[in-house]
């Protein structure tokens, strides 16, 4: 399959639905499906949400969140793990597997220059010998100022999918802008932000021809009540939220909030270790906010990512 350059894509976590078809209608030609996470959490949604890509005609890749900071070894078992679960997902080989590298949730990029390229080539090598065609998934400034990234990149040219947001407040970006984009060598994707038309997903754009060797196949999803689109509603201050049950475990001290704003009064804390079972999820304001029910029968908000970058890690 093939996807020509210029064209639009989003990538999908548990934080989205199982039914792609609106991210299609409104010009997606490919989605980038979270298949794993460390050694431990594969995305219950995946095989949904590929075979939901496969059917409105999207090429489908997957990409799994790093945990292994500096370690070849570790890099060496996430690498397999994100494998298997990208196969049981329905990806199948020959298509985009990306390794997300970023600083949290259980991955450190300040282990050294030299250090951190070593293991993300470790990672990328075993994705290879699988039949995946690997990609590297991180911010600019990461990738040049953390990772050796010319060693990646000469082994696998144009392999970086860069996430880089222009905020400009009030406007919601649905096209890029090519004359802000910060220039790098090797750009295969560029994620440029993270409300797409609207559809509370992140936008990218591939800079070059896309092409996969595997044809897609539509996984047969087994029913399941979890997996179907999640319900959601604006509240009084014009925010969408969506259903969606799960536990989180922040990095560090995250304040618990009245209302989900940041001028919100405190009504309590969460720290690292802690485990924060919440309901509900939205998108605004640049943060990603969970509703968590507790025993008064009110609710509490949180933040629980900046951006693209998580505060923490989720179940």
């Amino acid at each position: 399959m093939e996807v020509a350059k210029r064209s639009y894509g989003v990538d999908v976590s548990s934080f989205q639905g199982v039914d792609l078809s609106a991210m299609a209608k409104a010009g997606a030609n490919f989605a980038i499906v979270k298949a794993s996470e460390g050694t431990g959490y594969q995305n219950s949604k995946a095989p949904a949400q590929v075979n939901s890509a496969n059917a409105n005609g999207m090429m489908t890749a997957g990409y799994h969140y790093a945990h292994f900071s500096a370690s070849r070894s570790q890099a060496v078992l996430e690498g397999n793990y994100a494998v298997s679960s990208a196969k049981q997902a329905g990806i199948v080989s020959g298509s985009y597997l990306a390794c997300d590298y970023e600083e949290g949730s259980g991955n450190s990029t300040t282990q050294g220059y030299g250090a951190s390229a070593d293991a993300i080539l470790a990672f990328m090598d075993t994705v290879a010998s699988a039949g995946y065609k690997p990609l590297l998934y991180s911010g600019k400034e990461i990738l040049t100022k953390r990772v050796d990234v010319r060693r990646v990149t000469d082994k696998y040219r144009t392999c970086l999918w860069i996430a880089s947001y222009e905020y400009k407040s009030g406007t919601r970006l649905d096209n890029p802008d090519f004359g802000w984009f910060p220039s790098m060598d090797n750009v295969a994707i560029w994620q440029f932000t993270d409300n797409w038309k609207g559809l509370n997903v992140d936008g990218n754009i591939s800079l070059v021809d896309l092409k996969t060797d595997g044809k897609p196949v539509a996984q047969q999803s087994k029913p399941d009540v979890n997996q179907s689109a999640p319900q959601s509603w604006v509240d009084e201050l014009g925010d969408t939220w969506y259903k969606e049950e799960g536990k989180f475990y922040p990095n560090g001290t995250i304040n618990i909030r009245y209302g989900a704003r940041t001028t919100s009064d405190i009504i309590g804390t969460v720290t690292k270790g802690d485990c924060v079972k919440y309901d509900a999820y939205s998108r605004h304001g640049g943060y990603v906010w969970i509703r968590q029910p507790r025993a008064n029968g009110e609710h509490g908000f949180l933040v629980c990512r900046q951006g693209n970058d998580p505060w923490g890690r989720f179940e």
